[in-house]
């Protein structure tokens, strides 16, 4: 992948359903805005850091890439 990734272009995640796409976090993303962007509900927050392991997301880094699921996955 070459550059970050906006939300208007999400690539899909390699050998994953394909409906499952990949996002680079960017600076002031949080879970919860990412999950409003990409599903319309913040509260989407939680099955992202459960699909990526994380534990505690006020550690989500710039840069990081997050795996998000697909509709048929919330």
């Amino acid at each position: 992948m070459s550059g970050p990734l906006t939300d208007t272009n999400l690539q899909q995640a390699p050998g994953s359903p394909s409906s499952r796409q990949l996002r680079v976090v960017v600076r002031g993303d949080s879970l919860q805005s990412i999950a409003a962007r990409h599903t319309g509900r913040a509260a989407d927050w939680r099955r992202i850091a459960e699909l990526n392991g994380i534990d505690d997301p006020s550690k989500l880094r710039p840069g990081s890439t997050l795996l998000l699921p697909g509709p048929a996955e919330y």
